[in-house]
């Protein structure tokens, strides 16, 4: 028994058919089905059965695979920790960010931090989404993190850094051009898009928006402040999304819109358990005396 074996095992267990897990694999039907026989008759058990096209573990290949999935998810962690520390020690920094993270303040920041403290780790940035940011630190991908909170990652380190403002955005022919401020109640009868429910600053947005007017008609849901600008244009419908530098090649008029300051609330995310090279803990602590300074940048962007 060896480990392609096993990747071989959890693969075609996952897919259910040997093409697919083939092509998954990168390897041949074939090679794949002789790996699979030879598993079995070392086990001396079937550990799949055919239906037409696709294959179900029987129940000795259901307990196996508990087994294996279990072996190889350590395996895979313990691989991820030794990349992670490897990286480290050649003076390497992961930083995941939102978008308007990466965009905004982030290249400024590290680049004040390498002239003031006169060093000069690599930083590498990922863009993502909060919920994908705080899986890569889970497994070990991302060193740190600049995102929403995650309930779903409550037990990670969050640090306050910056809010940015909700607002409502409009093309300049609508009604509501005229407007400069506005409650939520104010959008009754409007049909409002937004970000999807599937990032956390849509479930954010969404939840303080009806938490003010439970009945309001938001009619669609999309991933980001381009995407959502360029459909109130098309549209003309309103679009409720956080005041970003994205906005500015928009010809829209902004409201300010009446919700709470911290409905779209950014920190610094770590797991506090990792263990950090003394660069990235020195990192940390420069960011967090920053705070103030990177408030301001992100008041003063211009849309």
């Amino acid at each position: 028994m060896n480990l392609n074996q096993l990747y071989y095992f959890r693969e075609l267990a996952d897919q259910k058919q040997y093409i697919k897990a083939a092509d998954s694999l990168y390897i041949s039907q074939p090679t794949l089905s002789v790996s699979i026989k030879q598993l079995e008759n070392e086990l001396h058990c079937k550990l799949f059965k055919h239906n037409g096209r696709y294959v179900q573990l029987t129940s000795y290949g259901r307990v196996f695979y508990d087994t294996v999935v279990k072996c190889l998810d350590t395996l895979d962690h313990g691989k991820r920790k030794i990349e992670q520390k490897i990286s480290q020690d050649e003076g390497n920094i992961h930083i995941a960010g939102i978008p308007t993270a990466i965009g905004i303040f982030l290249p400024n920041l590290t680049k004040k931090y390498q002239e003031e403290k006169n060093v000069s780790p690599h930083f590498i940035y990922h863009d993502n989404p909060s919920y994908q940011i705080c899986e890569g630190i889970k497994n070990g991908w991302y060193d740190i993190g600049i995102c929403s909170f995650v309930p779903e990652f409550s037990h990670f380190t969050y640090i306050p850094l910056y809010t940015e403002e909700i607002i409502a955005i409009v093309s300049k022919d609508n009604a509501l051009a005229k407007i400069k401020e506005m409650s939520p109640d104010e959008l009754q009868g409007e049909s409002i898009i937004t970000y999807s429910k599937k990032i956390q600053i849509g479930k954010d947005i969404t939840n303080a928006l009806l938490a003010k007017k439970s009945d309001l008609h938001i009619t669609n849901r999309l991933h980001d402040e381009l995407a959502i600008a360029g459909q109130v244009l098309t549209n003309d419908i309103v679009g409720v999304v956080a005041k970003t530098i994205y906005l500015s090649g928009f010809n829209i008029h902004t409201i300010k819109l009446n919700l709470p300051k911290n409905t779209r609330q950014v920190y610094l995310v770590y797991d506090s358990n990792q263990n950090f090279s003394p660069e990235i803990v020195d990192f940390i602590d420069f960011i967090k005396s920053s705070k103030k300074d990177i408030q301001n940048m992100v008041d003063n962007i211009q849309i």
